[in-house]
Formats: structure tokens, sequence, C-alpha cells
């Protein structure tokens, strides 16, 4: 028990490692979209830059705390110093800021004025310098010389002191322009773009948990990868079935799959083939699969146990088909009845028959268990097409009766979690899964999450009527 929990901790430190040459790889494949928004970003600061933010001119005084007039001693000196934040404090009082408003007669509240003045005292100085921004240079100038003409007036009633001396009054000439130039608004938001993509595509790395590589199906299950079908949709998303309609490369690798399986076990003739969820491509993998098998030489027989939801039929393209595996398990219809001649060389299909509410009744029977043995014999490899068993229990219940299972997990989209948990449904009913098919890799999709689209609505709603 304690070493599961130690096994279990490590593949959870495992998950939870944050692999910074999957992020570069990421950021590098997605290189287009950081330049883009960077671009973006760019454009709208610079925008912003030019047509929104307005002019503010900054205008400087100065004032001494001692007064220039008195000898200074040291005593004088070291006072000052102490008396630096009271003096800043009683500039931005409410009695002179109000008294500034007043004489000036300014169009402005006290928190107004209070929030365009600055006052600083340089480092080991006894100076005191006051900045105003304002719209305008004159605006500017004028209130930063009324502030320090009443601050001077006002310290020495409030602290008892000598009376500041004026250094510097504020002068047109001197006042600046603190608007960015619309370069550094530009190179601003360009920077900010870089960082705002690189970030979201680092999070999106860090935060997906969706199956990427063999790697990552090996530390959650020990599995290992008997197949890897690339994207053979396209950009038509166009659903392919036929073998003539695959690209070379897909086609490759459904031959792989097949030697795969081939060397697997000499023992393993049912194999059950199951993934998650549904369209993550267990119909296409059992079709192709068992048609591949039958070039080879191998009979195959091709068995649609999904009687919920099939597709099978519909992607094949066959019409007349009224027998299937519904009629047979229910007893409506013998075997021969319901095995089909698809044209193919070497390979039969049976395909789901009508749709029924009590699938995993009629599959859980005596009957299924009588098909694998009446039909072993007669067949090299028996593929059963299952829905997914994350939605329902019937690939476990098919896989209790067979030699081996594989499960098609869709690169990208089947998460971590999700592989562990079909894994374990196996396990609970003693199959043994030989492997793992890795669907569509390096298809566009993202790694969102991927729900089970119609089919806990489509059967949630049979188990109602039932």
């Amino acid at each position: 028990m304690e070493s599961k929990e130690i096994t279990a901790m490590g593949a959870s430190a495992e998950e939870d490692t944050i692999d910074l040459m999957e992020i570069f790889r990421a950021l590098r494949k997605r290189w287009y979209w950081i330049v883009l928004l960077a671009i973006i970003f760019g454009a709208a600061l610079g925008v912003y830059g030019k047509f929104i933010v307005k002019d503010a001119y900054q205008a400087e005084a100065s004032m001494c705390i001692i007064d220039s007039n008195k000898e200074v001693s040291m005593s004088d000196v070291q006072l000052g110093s102490a008396l630096t934040g009271d003096y800043e404090g009683i500039i931005k009082s409410r009695v002179v800021l109000n008294k500034v408003i007043e004489n000036l007669k300014l169009d402005l509240t006290y928190k107004q004025l209070y929030n365009i003045v600055s006052v600083e005292n340089p480092d080991s100085t006894r100076i005191l310098k006051i900045y105003v921004t304002a719209g305008t240079v004159r605006e500017a100038v004028n209130i930063a010389n009324e502030i320090l003409s009443v601050s001077v007036d006002e310290i020495p009633h409030v602290l008892g002191s000598s009376k500041p001396t004026i250094l510097d009054k504020a002068d047109d000439l001197f006042a600046e322009n603190t608007r960015r130039s619309v370069l550094s608004y530009a190179l601003i938001g360009i920077l900010a773009g870089i960082v705002i993509a690189c970030g979201i595509v680092a999070v999106s790395v860090i935060t997906n948990t969706s199956i990427k590589s063999d790697e990552d199906i090996q530390k959650c299950t020990g599995l290992s990868v008997l197949g890897a079908i690339p994207d053979y949709k396209g950009k038509k998303q166009k659903k392919i079935m036929w073998p003539e309609d695959l690209p070379f490369n897909a086609s490759e690798a459904i031959y792989q799959l097949r030697t795969g399986i081939l060397y697997s076990s000499k023992d393993v003739k049912t194999i059950v083939v199951t993934s998650a969820f549904e369209n993550q491509g267990k119909s296409f993998i059992s079709f192709h699969l068992a048609y591949s098998l039958s070039q080879v030489g191998k009979r195959v027989l091709l068995v649609d146990t999904d009687m919920r939801k099939s597709v099978l039929q519909r992607r094949m393209g066959l019409e007349g088909v009224k027998l299937g595996l519904s009629e047979y398990l229910s007893g409506n219809a013998e075997l021969g009845q319901v095995i089909y001649d698809v044209g193919i060389p070497n390979m039969h299909v049976l395909f789901s028959g009508k749709l029924v509410p009590n699938a995993s009744a009629l599959l859980s029977a005596k009957w299924l268990e009588n098909l694998c043995a009446e039909v072993r014999d007669s067949y090299d490899y028996i593929i059963f097409d299952t829905p997914p068993i994350c939605v329902v229990g019937d690939a476990a219940i098919v896989a209790s009766f067979c030699d081996g299972a594989l499960l098609v997990v869709e690169n990208g989209v089947t998460k971590k979690k999700t592989l562990a948990q079909m894994k374990s449904e196996m396990d609970k009913v003693g199959a043994n899964v030989i492997g793992v098919v890795q669907n569509m890799v390096g298809s566009k999709k993202d790694s969102s999450y991927y729900g089970k689209g119609n089919y806990g609505y489509y059967y949630g709603n049979n188990q109602n009527k039932k």
C-alpha cells in the first residue's frame, strides 16, 4: 500500500513539473501570433499616444528652507533637514492650495490641484523643488510660482520658524512637455504585446493537461503507443472513411498500427477499440485497422457494438442493412443474417442494427459470449467498435469477453486524467489493454476542455425514456 502511494506521488510530481523546453517549443510554434499581438498592441498604443494623450507641461520652482539673511550654523542645517518633511506637508496642505485656487481663480478643486503638484527634496540638500503639471505652459508656471509665494509666507506662521528663501521661480523657458513621444508609446505597446502573448502561451502550456506525446502516455498509464495517426481530415474537416481517401502519411500510420497488432501477441484475436468521448476517432481506427489486416490476408470481422448512436454504417455509405447486433443479441435474428459482405476481400461487418435504449443489458447477456465463441474459429481477427468508455460502460462489458483492448486518444484533446480513467475502467473488468493509439497528431485543435458532446445528452434521454 505504501509503495503504491509513493508511486502515485511520484507520478503526480512528474505531471506537475514545468517543461521549459515544451514552453519554448510552443513559443516558437506560435511566433506569428506573438508578432501579430505585438503589432496590434504597438499600433494601439501609438494611436493612443498621438490622438488621446494630451500635452502636459511641467514647471519647476524651488526654495531654500533656511533664511539666506541669517548666518547658518550646524544646528540650523540639522534642523532644516529635519523640517524638510514638514515643509513638504505644508506646501501641499489645504491651507496653501486653497489659497492658490482663490488667488488665481482656478477652475480646480483642492484634490485636482493636489494631484498635479509634487514636492521633492534632493538628497543631502536644504532645497525643496515644487513641480506643477498642467495643460499649458502659462498655467503650469503661474500655479508653481503662486504655490511658491503662498508657501513661503505660510510656513513661518505654521512652524514658527524663519521665512524660507525663494531660490528659483518658474519660467516659461524651462517648462517641459512631459508627454511621451508616439514612438515610445508604440515601443511600450510592442513590448507589452510580446510579454502578454508569451505569457498566454506559457500559461496555456502549463495548464494544458492533455496528451501530447507518447511520453505523456507512458508516464500516465505505463502503456505503449502502438500507432500515431496524423491529421487526416485537413482544413475541410471531411469525415474520411474509405482507405482510398486517406492521405499517404495516414495510410502509412495505419500500416504501422497493423504491424504493432500483428506482433503484439499471437493470442490476441478479439480486440476492443474505444475512446474517452465521441468524435475522437475510435470508429475510424476500428474500420481502417480491420481493412488493413484484411489486406494482408487476415480474415477479419468488424463488429459495431454502439447500439445507442452508431455512425459506422452511415460513414461507409451503405444502405439496405436492416438487421444487426441488436437483433442478434435480442434473439430476433440468426448470426448468418447479421454478418454482411461489404465488398472488401477477407472482411465482413456486423453492424449495430436498430438503436436500443437497453444496450448494456443486451451486451451483458450470454449472447455476446456466444457470438465470440461462434465466430472465433472463422476469423483471424474480430474488431469491436464500442461506445466511448467514459460515457457509458458498454466498452468495458465487451472488453471483458475479448483478448485485448486498444484505447484511442485524440492528441492535444484527451486529458491525462481521462486516459488514466479509461485504463482504470478496463482494469476493473480485467481487460488486457495492449496499447494506445494517438489520433489526429499534429492537428490544429487546441487543448481546451473537450466535452461529451451529444453522447451524454443522447444517452441521458434514452435512460429517461426507459
